[in-house]
């Protein structure tokens, strides 16, 4: 499921320019390419979670982790379209990791409980997530993100490669 729905989200935005995929496409809005790397950036930090071990760095900076949603760290946003083979390339290397460390438990483990401590604005909250809630969070926050940057796509009128404006 985790491929097949990386897949469609793919396929949706492949017509897209590098430029597309760069500019705001309604004022105030993300980029749709910091959409697509928010999506290598969750499977990170649901991996760490997981897995307990923390983050490889290069591939945390190759993914603008904590750049463009909730930024609070010293990585910044690229300021050129990047090439849509970095944003594949990313988010490849990000959802294989977690699919590789899947692949690896027992439905035991699925079960296991983590609590994470969670910041709303100023107040700290604890919440208890199994390895299986944090898969099919992985996979309904995907739809969910992809549904928003299909929106915006269409809000801003952008025509896929060789398609009449």
């Amino acid at each position: 499921m985790l491929e097949d729905i990386r897949r469609v989200t793919l396929k949706g935005v492949s017509g897209l320019t590098k430029e597309q995929l760069f500019r705001e496409p309604v004022q105030g809005e993300f980029c749709i390419g910091s959409y697509l790397m928010h999506l290598a950036e969750v499977d990170l930090g649901w991996l760490q979670i997981m897995n307990g071990k923390e983050i490889d760095e290069e591939l945390k900076l190759r993914a603008y982790y904590g750049t463009w949603f909730d930024s609070d760290t010293a990585c910044k946003p690229p300021t050129e379209p990047l090439e849509m083979e970095e944003y594949h390339d990313t988010m490849a290397q990000c959802r294989a990791k977690v699919i590789e460390y899947i692949k690896s438990l027992s439905d035991a483990d699925l079960e296991e409980k983590f609590t994470v401590l969670r910041k709303y604005g100023e107040k700290e909250v604890k919440k208890e997530y199994t390895r299986k809630w944090i898969i099919y969070h992985l996979i309904e926050h995907e739809a969910h993100t992809r549904g928003q940057m299909f929106l915006l796509i269409r809000k801003a009128w952008f025509k896929a490669k060789g398609e009449n404006n």
